[in-house]
């Protein structure tokens, strides 16, 4: 199983960087920065409700400018910390918060279900943003895919950072002992900090913004730590063993990586 698709998700910081350039608080420069961190060029193709799709030039600006003029005249009508985009993350045991069957939905089936929801005025109509794959190389060609579709998506689960946290913990702890009790107490791993330090600097790169809530940027921490843990096991020391054990924390990891991106990207209309 590569667990990696699973547990992270790129979208998760480009949400926090788009809804901070959105609100004021994340500068254009620093912006388009950490966009070349996911590619080299950007384009962006439109699909509207019909299923026509049409280029926008302009490139990465042209993506920005469609972004702030979509999501600008929802930020009037939202209550305080409501957030104005969000990351969707579905996976085994998941059903992602898109409209079933859905172009959207199909699509995503490409990225794992993983997505960003931005909100329109009308509550009628949804916007789904979708990178082409390779996002995260830097020498890259990124086409974004721009969905609007008519109907409400799902619901998503409304938690806050600090249920998200002890979510995780609770989730982590349960999955240990179930470990322990296979008999595997010790890691094969040769330099096992070594190891999962590594990946915890790919889980959090390009970084997030300054601005970003520090209480959500600790449940993106927490969460970057159990999936280089998990790849440690699994992937580096290529034991499959704990399969079972280890996919009960996929649904976790992925809830806590959207709860985060809801709570910062509402802190930031909170702070405007």
């Amino acid at each position: 199983m590569d667990f990696r698709p699973l547990v992270y998700s790129p979208l998760q910081n480009a949400a926090v960087w788009l809804a901070g350039w959105l609100y004021g608080r994340v500068s254009y420069d620093n912006l388009l920065d950490a966009f070349g961190d996911y590619g080299a060029r950007h384009t962006l193709v439109v699909r509207g409700p019909d299923g026509a799709g049409s280029a926008v030039g302009d490139g990465l600006i042209g993506l920005l400018r469609h972004f702030r003029e979509t999501a600008a005249p929802v930020l009037p009508l939202l209550d305080p910390g409501e957030p104005v985009l969000r990351l969707v993350f579905g996976g085994p045991g998941q059903v992602p918060g898109l409209i079933a069957g859905s172009p959207a939905a199909e699509a995503a089936r490409d990225l794992n279900f993983s997505a960003l929801v931005i909100r329109d005025p009308d509550p009628e109509i949804n916007h789904v943003l979708l990178p082409g794959p390779g996002l995260g190389d830097p020498g890259g060609v990124i086409q974004w895919r721009w969905y609007t579709e008519p109907g409400r998506v799902p619901e998503p689960d409304h938690l806050g950072p600090g249920d998200a946290d002890r979510m995780l913990a609770e989730a982590t702890s349960r999955a240990a002992d179930l470990i322990e009790a296979r008999g595997f107490r010790r890691s094969p791993l040769p330099d096992p900090r070594l190891t999962v330090g590594r990946l915890d600097d790919f889980y959090s790169g390009p970084g997030l913004p300054d601005s970003a809530a520090p209480r959500a940027v600790r449940v993106f921490a927490r969460a970057d730590r159990v999936a280089a843990i998990i790849e440690s096991v699994v992937t580096e020391a290529g034991d499959h063993s704990h399969d079972a054990e280890l996919t009960q924390l996929l649904t976790h990891l992925r809830t806590a990586r959207m709860a985060g991106v809801a709570y910062a990207v509402g802190e930031y209309g909170r702070g405007s």
